[in-house]
């Protein structure tokens, strides 16, 4: 195992307990059929790209759950022995919110989706921190769960915020001084998916700007 030294430039997270309402939508996509298309996934992650000043460049996005919306819309589809949505369809892959990302920015660089079970956000970073090392270049490194689906409070054992995701851009530090651990502080009540992310988000926030990433 190897450790890096990243330095975080930018950083936003958010969480609600059933829906996010300020996602500022209608700025960031003008274009309203375009915007009507959007997942839940899709619009957290334009907003954090938003906070971020992310528009371009490569991209690492994490979701463990994915779209679990649209995914369950298609499930509820077979079930009562109707045609799924063609939409629904489209939008129910993992990287749905990223390629929205791509489309509306023009984007052409390099994405890739991560999924990993409750450890996604820490491998997402890794991943980032990887890409990083390789190219030398900044990384916008995302990771969004939204599971505010229908009958969901029957199930879910695991978060009290039902739409939260995390956001940094981050590059490889020219040197190691006072970079810190990742520490342990998360947000008590978010997912656990996202969790090393949010501690990321937090320590930039309280001003450390380099942590120390194990690969």
């Amino acid at each position: 195992m190897k450790k890096v030294a990243i330095r975080i430039t930018a950083s936003a997270k958010v969480y609600a307990t059933s829906k996010l309402e300020e996602l500022d939508e209608k700025r960031i996509i003008p274009n309203m059929m375009v915007r009507r298309r959007l997942t839940r996934n899709a619009k957290v992650m334009l907003y954090l790209a938003d906070r971020c000043g992310a528009k371009s460049g490569k991209v690492v996005y994490g979701s463990c759950y994915s779209e679990l919306e649209e995914t369950a819309n298609i499930a509820n589809s077979v079930l009562m022995k109707e045609l799924p949505s063609p939409i629904s369809f489209q939008n129910s892959v993992y990287n749905t919110a990223a390629s929205y990302f791509s489309l509306i920015n023009k984007d052409k660089d390099e994405i890739i989706t991560v999924s990993s079970g409750m450890k996604t956000s820490l491998d997402t970073l890794k991943t980032a921190a990887l890409q990083a090392l390789v190219s030398g270049e900044k990384i916008f490194c995302v990771a969004v769960e939204c599971i505010n689906i229908k009958n969901i409070d029957e199930i879910n054992r695991c978060a009290d915020y039902l739409e939260a995701g995390a956001a940094v851009i981050l590059e490889i530090a020219k040197d190691g001084k006072d970079a810190k651990e990742l520490e342990n502080a998360g947000i008590p009540g978010v997912i656990d998916s996202l969790q090393d992310l949010m501690k990321v988000v937090n320590m930039h926030e309280q001003g450390t700007e380099k942590i120390l990433i194990e690969l």
